[in-house]
Formats: C-alpha cells, structure tokens, sequence
C-alpha cells in the first residue's frame, strides 16, 4: 500500500513538484533566451525604439514613454509574482501531514529512522538532483528555512567534506550527528560563519558513546537561536580513534 506520507512516495511527489516550479522560476529569467521574461523585454524594446522616429509628437511621446514604463513594471514584477508559485500548494501539503502524522513535511522528515529519511540533495540522477535542488529553493523561498539535510560529513582522512545541500544553503540552526561508539570522551571545536555577518566558535562536548546514534544541538549557549551559513573549519579532541571520530552536520 501506497501512501503520501511515505518517503518513497514524497520523494517522487518533491522531485516532481522541485523541477515544475524551475520551469516556472526559468521563465522569468532575462539571461535565458526564449524565456517569457525575455520575449517582455523584446516587446518593451519594440515600444521604446519608436521614440526616436521621425514626426513624433509631444503627446505620441509622452504616451509610448507611459507605455514603455508600464511594460518596464511588468518586467521588473515577474520574479516576484512567480516566486511563490506553489505557496499555497506547500501549506496543503503541510496541512495533510499535520492530520495524519501530527507534524510538518519538514520535521517529519528528519532523517532520523530509516521511514523518515529523505536525500533532499542527491547527486544523480541528474531529474532528481535537479528538482531536489528545485524543491528546497522553492521550500526557501515560502518559508525563509531550510529542509532538514546533511550539510557537512567529517570522516577518517580526516577531512570535513561539503554536500551538494550546501549549494544556495541560506543558513539555519545547526545538529551534529554522531553514528560510531567512541573509545572516551572528547569535544569538536567548530568555526562557523553566522547568518547576517561574522563568525563565531562553538564547542560541542561529546561523552562516551556506544553504538548507535547521538544528537548534539551546535549552539554556543543552551537554547541559543544563531543560526549558521558555513562551517570554516572543525577540531576534534579525544574521541578515540578511526569512525570514533567521524560525525555528520545536519540542519536543524
């Protein structure tokens, strides 16, 4: 049985829905030829370059100068007529999941259990990466956040490598997720830039663990709302060795 609220299903209802709105995104675009954000600009030019006919008149003038401004308006408002296109489609799939799972699309999709785990930023196919990408600028752009995705994945070179959610990421609150057991304790210092400007260093203490998975909230005081464009650079202090050390960074 098929339903809705099943990862499998949402992905393909996101993916769908990620490339219908970069359609629609696409056509107001002036730097993509054949766009119907172009073919304005054209018609406008066609009004403008009658300014400087022969035998114009005062009043021809004045009235092509009107249009021209008219046309020049519509121009200017096409990005943000269409940016939120499918707003209201976005508020109805919010209001199915309230219903039957009690929480939004975004925090049900937490990538927690294996029934709630969603790539939002895959790399291929290029269908799914495009619409996926699509999907979280759209998701953006109505809601001012960000969907719930790995950001950041520290692993035993060591190195801390960028995902492909890092792309247009606009910055949010920050979790650390942590998968191995570690053999003792340690911390994970991080620099990280802040939305809005400047950078801040936070450390995140991190006990023994055994096997299994462990959450850590990247703030630099308890309940703090900074929320985060960038990770600069980590340093781990303790933690054993090998996957002991390794550790994701995921939106909160």
């Amino acid at each position: 049985m098929s339903l809705f609220f099943q990862a499998g299903i949402f992905t393909n209802f996101c993916i769908d829905l990620g490339n219908a709105d970069k359609m629609i995104q696409d056509q107001t675009r002036f730097d993509i030829a054949g766009t119907a954000a172009s073919y304005t600009k054209l018609a406008r030019i066609v009004v403008t370059d009658t300014l400087s006919s022969s035998g114009n008149s005062d009043s021809n003038v004045d009235a092509t100068l009107n249009l021209s401004q008219s046309l020049r308006g519509t121009e200017q408002a096409l990005s943000n007529s269409f940016s939120k296109f499918y707003g209201s489609t976005l508020a109805s799939v919010n209001g199915y999941f309230i219903s039957i799972v009690g929480s939004s699309f975004r925090d049900y999709f937490n990538s927690k259990t294996t029934d709630k785990t969603i790539d939002f930023a895959p790399g291929s196919p290029t269908v799914s990466a495009t619409g996926f990408s699509a999907f979280r600028d759209l998701y953006r752009r109505v809601y001012t956040s960000e969907l719930i995705t790995k950001l950041y994945d520290y692993n035993t070179t060591p190195a801390l490598v960028s995902t492909g959610a890092t792309f247009d990421f606009a910055g949010s609150l920050l979790e650390l997720r942590k998968y191995f057991s570690s053999g003792s304790g340690g911390s994970i210092a991080l620099s990280l830039t802040k939305l809005g400007g400047g950078t801040e260093s936070v450390s995140v203490t991190i006990p023994i663990s055994g096997a299994g998975a462990s959450y850590y909230n990247i703030e630099s005081a308890i309940g703090s709302q900074t929320k985060y464009t960038r990770v600069n650079s980590v340093s781990v202090s303790g933690l054993g060795s090998g996957l002991g050390r390794t550790f994701e960074i995921w939106v909160r």
